[in-house]
């Protein structure tokens, strides 16, 4: 067994003529052939004996490791986190202080620009869901700081609601950055039956996930084309600024199936408001979950309210319904993704 563990090792090792232990083939070979001399024939593959002992192995691997790609920096996944929460402090704060909707692109924006395209969209709570998953099955391939990450935006939907969705979560974020001025509603006996789809989509991710380590939400994700294509140009600016190996011409991600169903995901996002985050997010069933029992919980203060609809027509996601027979309104918190629209829209300061 180790006689055939050390062949395969050495199969991946180059070097050139017997090689004694500590050798190095190629330096070998170069005095060879400023000697005059023939060098012998390269890539010949060490045998057992000759790489000797599993100390001598690792100092091969280590030896002949490519140096030509910079290895990821240790602390992106602690920088990650510090982002995140940033985030999620800067949108509870803006939704305690009822800050108007209008400023909301900046949380968008900065989520975009970091976990969208600095971090290449992957670096999110809601492809989580399927490590989380995977874990259940194999704890050692779950890190800490995903754990984290997964938890974290609960945590804050536990105090304050869906914050997560309107400053932290990239795919809200190009969905709100994008979507139009004016956008339709959906007929309420279809909204209720789409709205049932996150809840198949969470069974689903975290069985495929359990079962056969497969990442269904990140296949379902319709705008990684787009996180991908600004995350490669990132890294080629970066490459061309340190002087390192880039390849020239124009870059280019994906093929026109990616790009068409990119296209047609913003296209239906500008005229149905978040169709992902509402109808398809595994992730959102959690948010909702926890934020229909939160601490500081969106609802309309009926003692200053008029009942003059604004609220329920502003709510872009339609989670403000009214009672048939008492006429009032109530927010469902479940789906209230906390964009402050309702309250920032209202004339009696009867959103709290």
């Amino acid at each position: 067994m180790r006689r055939w563990l050390l062949g395969c090792v050495g199969v991946v090792v180059l070097a050139c003529g017997p090689v004694a232990a500590g050798d190095d083939p190629f330096e070998d070979a170069a005095a060879a052939e400023k000697a005059g001399e023939t060098a012998p024939p390269c890539f010949v593959i060490p045998s057992a004996e000759q790489l000797g002992s599993s100390d001598q192995i690792v100092q091969y691997r280590e030896k002949f490791a490519p140096t030509l790609y910079q290895t990821e920096w240790a602390g992106w996944p602690w920088l990650d986190l510090g982002i995140l929460a940033g985030l999620l402090a800067l949108g509870a704060t803006m939704v305690w202080r009822h800050v108007h909707v209008k400023r909301f692109w900046i949380p968008a924006a900065l989520t975009l620009g970091y976990f969208g395209f600095v971090r290449g969209g992957c670096i999110c709570p809601v492809g989580s869901v399927a490590n989380l998953s995977i874990g259940l099955a194999h704890p050692e391939l779950v890190g800490i700081s995903t754990a984290v990450m997964f938890l974290l935006p609960l945590v804050a939907a536990l105090f304050m609601g869906r914050v997560f969705c309107a400053s932290g979560c990239p795919l809200g974020a190009i969905q709100e950055l994008l979507a139009g001025k004016k956008p339709i509603k959906v007929p309420e006996r279809l909204d209720r039956v789409l709205r049932w789809l996150p809840v198949g989509v969470l069974v689903a991710t975290v069985w495929l996930a359990i079962r056969g380590g497969q990442m269904l939400v990140c296949l379902l994700d319709p705008y990684k084309t787009a996180f991908f294509w600004g995350y490669g140009w990132i890294q080629r600016v970066l490459a061309w600024g340190r002087g390192d190996l880039a390849e020239p011409g124009w870059f280019w991600i994906g093929d026109w199936t990616a790009w068409g169903v990119l296209i047609a995901a913003l296209l239906i996002g500008v005229k149905v408001y978040r169709p992902f985050c509402r109808f398809v997010c595994p992730y959102g069933v959690l948010l909702g979950a926890l934020s229909a029992v939160a601490f500081k919980r969106r609802r309309v203060e009926q003692s200053h309210c008029v009942q003059c609809g604004i609220c329920e027509r502003k709510c872009p996601v339609q989670a403000i319904t009214r009672d048939p027979e008492t006429r009032e309104f109530t927010v469902s918190t479940y789906h209230c993704i906390q964009c402050n629209r309702c309250s920032s829209h209202c004339r009696k300061d009867g959103i709290c």
